[in-house]
């Protein structure tokens, strides 16, 4: 592969045909993103999910995407780092990263977020620099910028961690990050995986900020040779590759086509919002904002978010304009009942509230 090589991304082409699986209508842009006041939530900008799948690559897209609309910043909250259970996750990525051999490399992280993970990997003696205009803190080797074909990297590794399904054209993308290094050098990539989201009926795994899908299979299917796995109860995959070995186009894939999605599984927490009184949600990111903008608009069945992330307390809900607050204060606002957006964290949650008298309900 080299830098004069044609790239032909059908991966998530309308134009190489596509089955519709879900539909989503107004929904918030960011579901990352909290806001000061519940008025400014309630004006956060809205738009349209349409999940499809390719029948060309199988690749799982939202075809209603609009790139020119993503404005990434400093009020872009999704660090969940606050979580004993999420900060052995990143132990573990990281401990697979460095089983691949990262002592006396260059390593590039492409979407560093806050800079925990890019802070361990300081911490561990690794020579690193980011980019991200989210970053929030001053640490000269993070960009507070967006990585683009004139970033130049000259890395040896490049780490991509919950990035690549924010990119609208993530094969492209791929030979962006490959041509500005030369097509030389190693990639990780960690991204949540469809399969899961299968498995479990996840509706409130889908949102706009996604506009990818991927599984394992078409995440390797775009490389000639790659080594994938899975993380975090099967909800993260990741793939370590060469630069070299990226395709130059994606062949064909057979995969059984998917079947609409979705509607039992809404259709029962709908059922269980109708029957319990006193309900908060555990987790102010993209699920919990998804499942309230969803199923409970008008605030009428959930009375707020419960959230550990300090950058969150005290803040509101895009669209739906839900308070979020600290574990501390669920006794005042009467909480009974608790959904607890993520299983992961179902017994470290359990531990926080082992006091109280609430019952716990996990998606």
């Amino acid at each position: 592969m080299n830098s004069s090589t044609i790239i032909q991304d059908n991966f998530s082409n309308p134009a190489t045909g596509y089955t519709s699986l879900f539909t989503q209508q107004q929904v918030p842009l960011f579901q990352n993103k909290v806001y000061p006041t519940q008025t400014a939530a309630l004006a956060a900008e809205i738009a349209e999910v349409e999940l499809v799948q390719s029948t060309v690559s199988g690749f799982v897209y939202n075809l209603k995407f609009n790139p020119d609309l993503m404005h990434y910043d400093a009020n872009y909250q999704n660090e969940q780092a606050n979580s004993g259970v999420f900060q052995q996750h990143l132990h573990n990525v990281l401990a697979q990263l460095e089983s691949y051999g990262l002592e006396g490399k260059k390593v590039v992280e492409i979407g560093c977020g806050k800079g925990h993970f890019f802070e361990m990997m300081l911490a561990k003696g690794i020579d690193c620099i980011g980019f991200d205009p989210t970053y929030e803190g001053n640490h000269p080797k993070i960009r507070k910028e967006y990585f683009t074909e004139k970033s130049a990297i000259q890395a040896d590794v490049i780490v991509l961690r919950h990035t690549l399904e924010h990119i609208t054209s993530p094969f492209g993308f791929l030979h962006q990050i490959a041509k500005a290094n030369g097509y030389k050098g190693k990639i990780f990539v960690e991204v949540p995986t469809f399969d899961w989201i299968l498995q479990k009926e996840a509706f409130w795994d889908i949102f706009y900020e996604h506009c990818n899908y991927f599984t394992q299979n078409t995440l390797a299917s775009m490389f000639t040779q790659a080594e994938t796995g899975s993380f975090f109860g099967g909800q993260y995959i990741y793939l370590w590759a060469d630069l070299a070995h990226l395709q130059p186009t994606i062949p064909y894939y057979t995969i059984q086509p998917y079947q609409p999605l979705f509607s039992q599984t809404i259709e029962k927490w709908k059922n269980y919002l109708a029957t319990h009184q006193n309900i908060a949600i555990w987790g102010a990111g993209a699920k919990g904002s998804t499942f309230l903008n969803l199923l409970d608009t008008q605030r009428h069945a959930v009375r707020c978010v419960i959230d550990i992330n300090p950058a969150k307390q005290g803040k509101f809900i895009a669209r739906t304009g839900h308070p979020i607050i600290n574990p501390t204060n669920l006794q005042e606002f009467g909480i009974q009942h608790i959904i607890v957006m993520n299983e992961n964290y179902l017994e470290e949650i359990r531990n926080m509230v082992s006091h109280t008298a609430v019952t716990l309900a996990t998606l």
